[in-house]
């Protein structure tokens, strides 16, 4: 990627905190070096159990500063409310309005977790009127699925390889869950998909749709 304006502007959404930083948190710290004002939005933040909302809104701002970001935008959905429908739908066509970004950013639309696909699906319907829309590569842990991802576009995140790791570890509350192979299957598939452009470390996206020349 070229060095851009500052004005320009990136939205990056995730369902749940964590999401972000283990798809893609090498590429929200680089576009931020690179001039970007990068947004996080996030949907929902689980509160099981009781008063581990707040707990995890908390590592979700640490993890956006580490990656040079503003404290993300929670939208608190319940779990009832995420559906793919006009209500949702219409409350991201706000964000993207209010933001007016060049490039958006989503979850992998394959991904084995309901509430990643249906928020999907809800960005990818607010997001048709904007040129540059790309789904980061699927959470982990996460069960295989019936489709394959297919990654189409390669970012070098070699420099910001370690940014991304300290923001990963910001999410104490799962990293006890996991366990230490949690942050070393991060790091190894950043370090596969590094491989494959001849790179340390790498991040993926599909490619919705993204226009250039």
């Amino acid at each position: 990627m070229k060095n851009k304006k500052k004005s320009q502007t990136a939205i990056v959404f995730g369902a749940h905190p964590d999401d972000i930083e283990i798809g893609m948190g090498g590429t929200v710290a680089k576009l931020g070096k690179l001039g970007y004002d990068v947004k996080l939005v996030i949907a929902a933040t689980p509160d099981h159990p009781k008063g581990m909302r707040e707990v995890r809104k908390t590592e979700s701002r640490k993890a956006a500063k580490i990656m040079g970001c503003d404290p993300p935008e929670f939208l608190d959905l319940k779990c009832t409310e995420f559906l793919f429908n006009r209500t949702l739908v219409g409350r991201l066509d706000k964000i993207i309005a209010k933001h007016k970004p060049e490039v958006v950013f989503t979850q992998w639309v394959g991904d084995s977790h309901q509430d990643h696909q249906i928020m999907t699906r809800c960005v990818l319907a607010a997001s048709r009127k904007i040129t540059n829309v790309l789904m980061y590569e699927t959470t982990i842990p996460s069960l295989v699925t019936d489709v394959p991802f297919g990654p189409r576009l390669y970012v070098d995140i070699t420099s910001t390889i370690e940014t991304k790791k300290k923001a990963v570890l910001c999410h104490q509350t799962q990293a006890k869950i996991y366990g230490s192979l949690w942050i070393k299957a991060i790091v190894a598939r950043s370090a596969f998909r590094g491989f494959q452009i001849r790179a340390p470390h790498a991040e993926v996206f599909e490619v919705t749709k993204i226009t250039k020349w």
